[in-house]
């Protein structure tokens, strides 16, 4: 009796910690409830609407004249209009003239006026028309209206060709045409937005889960296949922590089929789409068998010995994967296309190998290039499932990139849990990673897929490495997972395979060189998993010219992501624990070897890249920018240990002391929740998405109507070096319709001939201002164009221009997105 009493007291000693943490957390939730969402959480507001385009002005709106626009939102929760003022003449400040601006439903009800005093607005000013959100505005037609006082100067910008479908713009009461004949605009220059709530936000989750669910719900099972048939194999896992284990397998799988598509090609072979659904199900049915003997082999054996090792940690992580996996769904909710340029490079890649069925040795039938030295690991899963599951390429590459993002947090938690052993620092270096962190969630916005899943597997590889010489005798038979998962990383991304190395090296010379023997047998390993691939690289490219070129400020330090979020306030608490890390490292402190260790990594990374400022020699081969995107997984292992450390201590100290601690945690707890989910979803750069929803429609018609001779003339831009990129929704068609493009994704670098090509049309073509005139046509037929795809987002081709050529034909024009033909 007296036993089980005290051991409810131990057990309500060792969980009434949790009762401050919860207070603190529900103290601040009611704060930002009250305080509207505070600096923490404020309202999402995002583009619903995108017409930007705009080279005329409206008459001047004066007594009796009213511009309207109508026009039919996506979303729900319709919050504000943006418009760009237009003037004629200077302002006075005398000046009496009134513009008034309304919103009308579609019943003609007025749901919000503004009037504004002309003598404050500039010429090109750009204005937002702010009013209450409208909850249920999707798909209802709304009428912006723009008028004026006898004394009004001021009007707006237009574009005068009809550019958006979902509405009209008009003078007065009738069609623009009819109404003011004299006037040129067709539809007004305007962006309109909505604000996301709760419900629609679950909605949207909802269609994209429909839409995608069943290709994301084969790469969960697909991708860590081959992790599990090697876990299943190995008897040196039994005592990993459950969730640990799950990371390792999703890490080594997407390093295994890097490794089958490789030694599969290699012997001749082929992948197909029958083939790969077979291993699936022969390899998950293997599985379940075997499974089920050691669920009735645990059941027979004694309670103690069949005691389960799930542990209420593991739903916490199931809670953080979730709302990881939610919020980076809901970051690319309006998109159809991964922005950013490597996204059409991977989709081109991807097709490739889709097509042939083995890594890729050139890029036929897309482009004439004959080599092809760029890595695939990423693709190889990503073909896989292409294959598998034929559909849409960039809705796959989009929603495969984020949930490879939402699962990160799987991964860092395994590789902190290797580092640590305890599941408490393994949790929060996970919750780090899915919320308030800035990376890995902005990879997104880069279309950085091949780094995505290289870091996808670093944590694994950097937690086993750890243990590997560091670790027990029992860690050293587990050589052969660190050959895999390297030679993995090395197919998956070349650059964070460097990084990976100066971490080997500063765990063994910190280690006084234990374990060498299994290290070099994992290295030995890796190179002979590697070998044809390394002479076949040797042989296409030329490694002395690649590591000696050097592009300018290709190696300048990006500051611009140490000033986003909290990114400071993290490098400096980073700082201060390092400082707590060498005071206990002087103390022979255990747990202080690993966070010394990963920041001897970072410093030495930083030595290595920085070399320029030492007058050292630097590469274009690897960069800071490239680095220091791959800080997140040892800043949060760092963190975690040490703030694990940190609040073990506070624990031993007075009741009161544990109590405002505890407080606190739950405080900062909340607060990162909240700024983390609010970060996640509008973590996206609208500068670096390219195509957008209005292209998909564009470049299916062109694949469906133009004839394959066809050669297209694209939008584009200097990218980096001297290398030309699509600039819109063009970029897409050499992946999306096979159709030849006059700017083709950028592995055309890997041909000099069409490199040079490519690169002498575009800067000849950007310099044309005036695509009216026939000229321009001759010149476009003179280089064996024969039609002009013209993106949402445009470029240095204006629609209208080109619509007033007599040399060209408009064959399609919806939405901002045109084709146009040249005439023979």
């Amino acid at each position: 009796m007296e036993t089980s009493s005290a051991n409810n007291t131990s057990r309500w000693a060792k969980h009434r910690q949790w009762l401050p943490i919860l207070l603190g957390a529900i103290i601040l939730l009611a704060w930002a409830q009250m305080a509207g969402g505070g600096p923490l959480f404020k309202s999402i507001i995002a583009v619903d609407i995108e017409q930007q385009r705009a080279n005329t002005v409206f008459p001047t709106p004066q007594q009796g004249t009213v511009i309207s626009q109508t026009f039919l939102p996506r979303h729900n929760g319709l919050r504000e209009v943006e418009i760009i003022f237009a003037r004629r003449v200077e302002a006075e400040p005398s000046e009496t003239g009134r513009i008034y601006l309304r919103l009308l439903d579609e019943a003609g009800q007025l749901v919000a006026f503004q009037e504004l005093q002309t003598r404050y607005l500039k010429h090109n000013q750009v204005y937002t028309f702010r009013f209450p959100i409208q909850e249920n505005s999707r798909q209802r037609r709304f009428q912006l209206q723009i008028s004026g006082n006898e004394s009004n100067k001021v009007t707006v910008w237009g574009y005068n060709l009809d550019v958006y479908s979902g509405g009209e713009a008009a003078i007065d009461a009738g069609p623009l045409a009819a109404a003011a004949p004299n006037s040129p605009a067709k539809d007004l220059r305007f962006v309109s937005r909505y604000q996301l709530t709760v419900k629609d936000a679950l909605g949207m989750l909802g269609m994209m889960l429909r839409q995608n669910g069943a290709m994301m719900l084969l790469a969960l099972f697909l991708i860590p296949l081959p992790g599990w048939l090697l876990l299943f194999a190995w008897p040196g896992t039994k005592r990993w922590d459950p969730a640990a284990w799950l990371g390792a397998s999703f890490a080594l799988g997407a390093a295994g089929w890097s490794l089958a598509w490789t030694l599969l090609t290699l012997v001749g072979g082929r992948w197909r789409p029958w083939s790969l659904w077979l291993l699936f199900i022969v390899g998950w049915a293997a599985l379940g068998a075997v499974g089920w003997r050691r669920r009735r082999a645990s059941a027979a054996a004694p309670a103690q010995l069949a005691k389960s090792r799930w542990h209420w940690h593991h739903a916490l992580l199931l809670g953080i994967l979730l709302i990881s996996l939610a919020v980076r769904l809901l970051a690319v909710r309006d998109l159809q296309f991964p922005p950013w340029v490597d996204s059409s490079r991977h989709a081109l890649i991807t097709a490739v190998m889709a097509e042939k069925g083995q890594i890729p040795d050139d890029y036929q039938p897309y482009l004439p290039v004959y080599r092809a030295p760029y890595h695939f690991g990423f693709h190889s899963f990503a073909a896989s499932l292409q294959m598998m599951m034929p559909g849409a390429l960039p809705q796959l590459l989009l929603f495969l990139g984020q949930l490879l993002n939402g699962l990160m947090p799987l991964t860092v938690y395994a590789g902190s849990w290797f580092f640590t052993r305890r599941r408490a620092p393994s949790l929060l270096a996970a919750f780090l990673v899915a919320l308030p962190f800035f990376f890995p969630a902005y990879y997104a916005t880069w279309g950085r897929m091949t780094q995505l899943t290289a870091m996808f597997l670093m944590p694994v590889l950097i937690g086993l490495t750890w243990q590997l010489i560091r670790g027990g005798k029992r860690w050293r038979h587990g050589w052969w997972l660190i050959g895999l998962l390297a030679a993995g990383l090395f197919l998956v991304h070349f650059r964070v395979f460097l990084f990976y190395l100066p971490f080997v090296a500063v765990t063994w010379v910190g280690s006084r060189g234990r374990s060498t023997r299994q290290l070099a047998a994992a290295a030995g390993l890796a190179l002979l998993l590697l070998a044809p691939r390394i002479v076949h690289l040797i042989a296409i490219t030329e490694p002395v010219k690649a590591l000696g070129y050097n592009i300018p400020n290709y190696n300048a330090f990006p500051t611009d992501y140490v000033t986003t979020g909290w990114e400071r306030q993290f490098i400096g608490l980073a700082a201060a624990s390092l400082l707590l890390t060498v005071l206990a490292g002087l103390q022979r402190k255990r747990w202080a070897a690993a966070p010394m260790t990963l920041a001897g990594w970072v410093g030495m990374m930083f030595l290595l890249l920085a070399g320029g400022n030492l007058g050292l020699p630097e590469t274009s081969l690897v960069n800071l920018n490239s680095m220091y995107i791959s800080l997140f997984l040892p800043l949060s292992i760092f963190l975690a240990a040490n703030s694990t450390q940190v609040w073990r201590w506070l624990q031993r100290r007075r009741w009161l002391i544990q109590g405002a601690s505890n407080l606190l945690f739950g405080g900062l707890l909340a607060a990162a929740l909240l700024f983390g989910i609010y970060r996640q979803i509008t973590i996206l750069n609208s500068q670096t998405i390219l195509a957008r929803t209005e292209d998909e429609a564009g470049l299916a018609w062109a694949a469906d109507h133009l004839p394959a001779s066809a050669h297209i003339a694209v939008n584009s831009w200097l990218w980096l070096g001297a290398t030309w990129a699509g600039s819109d929704g063009g970029a897409w068609l050499v992946p999306v319709t096979r159709l030849s493009s006059s700017t083709p994704p950028i592995d055309h670098i890997y041909d000099q001939t069409l490199f040079k090509e490519v690169r002498a049309f575009n800067q000849e073509v950007s310099a044309i201002s005036d695509w009216s005139a026939a000229s321009a046509a001759d010149f476009l037929k003179s280089k064996g164009m024969t039609h002009i795809f013209v993106g949402a987002r445009g470029g240095f081709f204006d629609p209208a221009s080109l619509a007033g050529n007599p040399e060209m034909e408009m064959m399609y024009g919806r939405d901002g997105v045109f084709v146009f033909a040249l005439a023979p």
